[in-house]
């Protein structure tokens, strides 16, 4: 039992009062992601104890352990027995599969090793700045695009094609990006932008030009489309992606609690 009580609705906390309808631990929640957010705890930094946490929040540790276990199951989080919880790292061996969701068809999953095939800056078309919620005018909505490959075994898997804010990324260069394991791992390191969440629309389709050349396989071949959003903390679009999977040998494959 906790020593304090976990659904008071009048009760304020260090960082105002939680809503009526909202969860006790849900709105503790809410006030670690925005910690996160604002660079409190960046990654890799342990967290407080869950003694020191319930004090901050005025809650119990009942309450601070439902919090955290949500963020841990959402891959925010990190628990290491004995050690502490840790903000996540992009590019950690326990984090690396948590967006890339391609297995090859005898169940087998191996990490993919990255090609940067093109990395060039322009303007938003106007879905795209929709998408990432960009300024209207055109000369001001800058982004990067960026295309690479992903090999599994050697062989080519998957290309996409990214887009960027460049305001999200000031300065972002080649040079960086060819430097991490992920993009992932880049954004968070160079920029401190984490991935937290993403959406994902997938459909059958034809192989393009870009595909076709990649995996070498004919012009209109079928292969398996995605289209993604990915997200910060808030909620906050970062990248629209659209990749295309060739599933000759692979297919995609996503688990109970994975996050899309």
């Amino acid at each position: 039992m906790e020593s304090k009580p976990a659904t008071t609705v009048s009760r304020r906390f260090n960082h105002g009062p939680a809503p009526a309808d909202m969860p006790l631990y849900k709105h503790v929640k809410d006030q670690i992601i925005e910690a996160l957010r604002t660079g409190e705890w960046r990654p890799g930094d342990i967290l407080p104890s869950e003694s020191r946490l319930a004090e901050r929040y005025d809650v119990g540790i009942s309450t601070i352990r439902a919090a955290v276990s949500e963020l841990a199951a959402a891959g925010v989080l990190v628990r290491r027995q004995g050690k502490g919880t840790f903000v996540a790292i992009h590019g950690d061996q326990q984090n690396l599969f948590r967006f890339f969701h391609v297995v090859r068809n005898d169940g087998t999953r191996i990490l993919p090793v990255s090609t940067l095939l093109s990395f060039s800056k322009s303007t938003a078309d106007e879905q795209t700045a929709e998408i990432l919620a960009l300024p209207r005018s055109r000369q001001k909505a800058g982004v990067y695009r960026i295309s690479n490959m992903l090999k599994v075994d050697g062989t080519p898997v998957i290309v996409s094609e990214m887009v960027v804010p460049v305001e999200m990324f000031p300065g972002l260069t080649k040079a960086q990006l060819q430097q991490g394991s992920t993009l992932y791992a880049v954004y968070q390191r160079h920029f401190g932008i984490t991935i937290t969440r993403s959406s994902e629309r997938l459909a059958s389709a034809g192989a393009d030009a870009f595909a076709a050349e990649h995996f070498g396989i004919e012009l209109g071949a079928p292969v398996l489309e995605v289209r993604r959003v990915a997200y910060t903390f808030g909620d906050k679009p970062v990248e629209v992606r659209h990749s295309r999977i060739d599933t000759r040998n692979y297919h995609y494959r996503l688990e109970e609690g994975d996050q899309v």
